[in-house]
């Protein structure tokens, strides 16, 4: 059985994490103005909405968040690329395809929470390839 559908939709979602991750990998490993200007933005937002009693954060801290998180998402990008990847190896030539369709439920399920939903694009795709894979009936030959 041609699995082609699952295919293109393992295949969207892997574009779209791969975009995010490259999008993510650019502003977490390079040290670029962007980066200051985001920091100074946010240091002047703060100040203007600053509220008595209320702890602020300093420059230092906010850039060790900024860091930490986009080194986060890189990460978590980067295991959906793999298991989506994985799944799609899965699929090609039929070999496997409820391993491939759990594959892709649970890294749509688990990973688009673990990217705190930025990643709902990707994991739809993913979500929607798992589905289908599970669902499909291979078709029985009448004798």
């Amino acid at each position: 059985m041609k699995r082609t559908v699952e295919m293109i939709f393992t295949s969207i979602g892997l574009v779209i994490f791969l975009l995010m991750t490259v999008s993510v990998g650019v502003v977490a490993f390079t040290n670029n103005d962007t980066m200051e200007s985001m920091v100074e933005e946010f240091m002047q937002l703060q100040e203007e909405t600053s509220e008595p009693g209320v702890e602020e954060l300093n420059e230092q801290e906010f850039k060790t968040v900024l860091e930490t998180g986009t080194n986060y998402l890189f990460f978590v990008f980067l295991v959906q690329i793999a298991l989506g990847t994985l799944a799609l190896f899965f699929l090609i030539g039929d070999k496997k395809p409820k391993a491939a369709g759990i594959l892709l439920i649970v890294t749509a399920i688990v990973g688009t929470v673990a990217s705190l939903f930025f990643g709902i694009f990707g994991g739809a795709a993913y979500l929607i390839a798992g589905i289908i894979a599970l669902v499909r009936r291979p078709k029985k030959m009448i004798e």
